[in-house]
């Protein structure tokens, strides 16, 4: 029987959560800048930062876990009360194992494990030393026999990506320079000055702090896809008897294995990025686990590779839907906000015309947002295919193809009176971990066949 204790790391965990215990009283002494209660609040906190850190020591020195010979891992808690938490290695539905980069510097692991059918509240994340962590994912997920694959398709869709933000926030950049050149940067001049000098420098910084606020979004866009760049390197696939698996990243490992008998259902995401560059992700999901990285991300022509992984997979059909009737729904999201903000855009132009061009920004993005909307109202739907179900739901600009794989599922239709004098519904699909997929607006007949296949 193998014995081991946590990673002092798993500490953190604790520490975190108590992190406004301490910190909050803080914040009204700093604004009044009352500096002597600072320092005794300062000390107090140190002290409940002590007792804190005892606490956890306690805990870390209280707990452990053991894996048997039969691969039962199992949990033991003794601060209070005792506590014991066993399961059972076939009864996973899938694991992951990360390491980022404070962990790999400490030389732990997270692993965290999904019981089947379990919610994502009954997950178990530890933290462990990373040969414990390792040996514990070889023993309770073993993998027989891989079939290997090295997909590179997702390194150049990040690297393309991340070439064009960095392009165009360079062109932001010189733009904001531009537009900031020549503004009056001495406090004393902008302080004694007349006010209309001030409204003239008001009425120059605004349309450059919406320069710079643009290169603030896309260097936060850019360190986005310089994350995923990172992830996807080194990136390897594989399929056996009994799952499927990934692992891949640089500075951050990232690693997951799920059951093949638990696949709750696939998802190909066709991103405007996808659709530009011919690539496209695929994410898996058994039971609760639901992995933040796609399976793998294939392109134009490998088809016969994701049919080798996936065979029992299929895409919704090539069709359209019937939009007579349809509900308006889809545009309300982004809709809305995007009438608000065209309307404050409207009348800044009479009032504070300065003020236009930061208001147009969010009015663009949710203009954007209603395309997607709008690609959602023409192509959401269900159809079944083999036994199975698939179906096509829009989430922001990304539309997802989705073909469910577990035979264990939920249907409930709801309808509104308008729904119902147009024969319309909504379906939500629960799946196992209460997973849960929601088709909007769609014809009765084709809520029929979901219901008798």
């Amino acid at each position: 029987m193998k014995h081991g204790r946590f990673h002092p790391l798993m500490a953190l965990r604790f520490l975190r959560k108590t992190l406004a215990v301490y910190l909050l009283p803080l914040i009204n002494i700093l604004f009044e800048r009352n500096w002597p209660a600072l320092r005794d609040a300062l000390m107090q906190d140190l002290f409940i930062f002590a007792l804190l850190c005892a606490v956890s020591w306690v805990i870390l020195h209280v707990s452990s876990w053991s894996l048997d010979e039969e691969n039962t891992f199992c949990l033991h808690w003794k601060l209070f009360v005792a506590l014991d938490r066993e399961i059972r290695g076939s009864a996973l539905a899938g694991l992951t194992l990360e390491r980022p980069l404070l962990f790999r510097l400490c030389g732990a692991s997270r692993l965290v494990l999904y019981p089947i059918g379990q919610p994502k509240k009954g997950t178990l994340s530890l933290c462990l030393r990373q040969d414990n962590a390792q040996e514990l994912a070889d023993r309770l997920f073993p993998i027989e026999k891989p079939v290997l694959h090295t997909p590179h398709s997702g390194e150049k869709v990040a690297l393309v990506l991340l070439g064009a933000n960095g392009v165009s926030t360079l062109a932001l950049i010189a733009l904001a320079l531009r537009q900031t050149r020549g503004l009056p940067w001495d406090p004393q001049t902008a302080a004694f000055s007349h006010l209309n000098s001030l409204a003239a420098f008001a009425a120059r910084w605004l349309p450059a702090g919406t320069a710079w606020l643009l290169v603030l979004a896309g260097a936060f866009w850019s360190t986005s896809l310089l994350r995923s760049f990172a992830q996807t390197l080194r990136y390897t696939v594989w399929r056996t008897e009994d799952q499927l698996g990934s692992r891949g990243g640089w500075l951050n490992r990232y690693e997951f294995r799920v059951r093949r008998s638990q696949l709750s259902f696939a998802d190909v995401r066709l991103s405007p990025g996808a659709r530009l560059l011919h690539r496209w992700p695929v994410f898996v999901t058994a039971g609760c686990c639901c992995p933040e990285l796609p399976f793998f991300v294939y392109r134009s022509g490998e088809e016969a590779m994701f049919a080798e992984l996936l065979p029992e997979f299929r895409m919704p059909p090539e069709i359209l839907p019937d939009t007579r009737k349809r509900s308006l729904l889809f545009f309300a999201p982004a809709g809305v906000p995007f009438a608000f903000f065209l309307l404050l855009v409207l009348v800044s132009r009479y009032t504070l015309p300065a003020l236009t061009p930061l208001l147009l920004i969010p009015a663009m993005v949710f203009l954007v947002l209603l395309s997607g909307g709008y690609m959602g109202y023409r192509q959401e739907g269900i159809w079944p295919q083999d036994g199975l179900l698939t179906l096509r739901r829009q989430e922001r600009l990304s539309l997802h193809c989705i073909c469910i794989l577990h035979p264990d599922l939920c249907l409930k239709a709801m309808q509104s009176p308008w729904a119902v004098q147009a024969r319309r519904l909504s379906l939500t699909i629960t799946l196992p971990g209460q997973v849960r997929l929601k088709v909007r607006s769609i014809p009765e007949a084709d809520a029929e066949q979901c219901f008798n296949p």
